[in-house]
């Protein structure tokens, strides 16, 4: 981890709020060292500016090589939070993600790169969080090694030469001398080795917004095997209930299976949140299998509307 760039804190256990948004598409990463390095350049007359030097004087990386809503505020259900962006070095994302959504922060977006240590700053992550509406970030970064070479510079090279002389001329009145002076400049160029050597380490950074949530619960598909020992095709999932929402509140827990939704059957994810949008603002009958007991529970599916 790079210490001296980025604020070190540990990712305090969690508060509130949303369900699905999206999910930012994951950046293309080559697997070729030499390729991330030079896919990432800057061309200044030509002449490629190496990852430490170029990055310093190009645009701000972490929005440059950023996947994902350009502004999260436009979104539905998007919930303001006071204070500054949040930032945490991980060394587990997947915990983290985890922790966050619990809280009901959702992932909007990605940057990912390659470059020296010099080459990036906490502030510029800072400005990219606010440029998108993002409130928590988690950046992490992974050394790769040190890159050490030499690479061809084509410099002019000007020469000029200068010549002097005089000349007498003799005749009735006497001898008459003349002086004068001269330059010639010759103009070619030399090609020099530039030696260099960096630390060169990848870079991440995961921005999340806070949300509003109707119920409070992150669904997904069930399996064949939970098809076939519920005996139906109906129902999803429950991976995570988010805190201090109504689903939490009726303790709905993960691993149950949420098979109905007032007079209607959940036939997907899809469906599910198809679902939410026609009970939204009332309280219907949640029909739930948890370890093989069914339950049924009056929960509010809320409206931001």
């Amino acid at each position: 981890m790079n210490n001296e760039i980025y604020k070190i804190r540990m990712l305090s256990q969690p508060s509130t709020t949303d369900h699905y948004w999206t999910h930012a598409a994951p950046s293309y990463r080559s697997t070729n060292l030499w390729h991330r390095i030079f896919q990432r350049g800057c061309f200044i007359n030509g002449i490629l500016l190496l990852v430490p030097i170029l990055l310093t004087s190009c645009a701000n990386p972490y929005a440059r090589f950023y996947n994902g809503i350009p502004n999260a505020r436009v979104l539905p259900r998007y919930e303001s939070v006071s204070g500054a962006v949040e930032i945490y070095n991980t060394d587990n994302v997947k915990r983290d993600e985890l922790a966050l959504r619990r809280r009901g922060y959702n992932l909007i977006g990605e940057s990912s790169f390659s470059a020296g240590a010099s080459a990036v700053s906490e502030n510029q992550v800072r400005k990219q969080a606010e440029k998108i509406g993002a409130q928590i970030v988690l950046v992490s970064s992974r050394y790769l090694g040190s890159v050490s070479g030499a690479m061809p510079l084509t410099v002019p090279q000007t020469s000029t030469a200068y010549s002097y002389g005089s000349a007498t001329a003799y005749g009735a009145g006497g001898p008459v001398t003349a002086y004068g002076s001269g330059t010639t400049t010759t103009y070619g160029s030399q090609t020099v080795m530039m030696p260099y050597s960096f630390a060169l380490s990848d870079y991440s950074a995961l921005y999340f917004a806070k949300g509003k949530a109707r119920l409070g619960i992150y669904p997904v598909s069930i399996d064949d095997a939970t098809r076939r020992k519920l005996k139906t095709n109906f129902g999803v999932l429950v991976e995570l209930v988010v805190e201090n929402t109504t689903a939490y509140e009726a303790d709905v827990l993960p691993g149950d299976v949420i098979l109905a939704i007032g007079e209607d059957n959940v036939k997907s994810v899809e469906n599910y949140y198809s679902l939410l949008d026609k009970y939204e603002g009332k309280i219907p009958r949640i029909k739930i299998s948890r370890d093989g007991i069914n339950l049924e529970k009056n929960v509010e599916i809320r409206s931001f509307k």
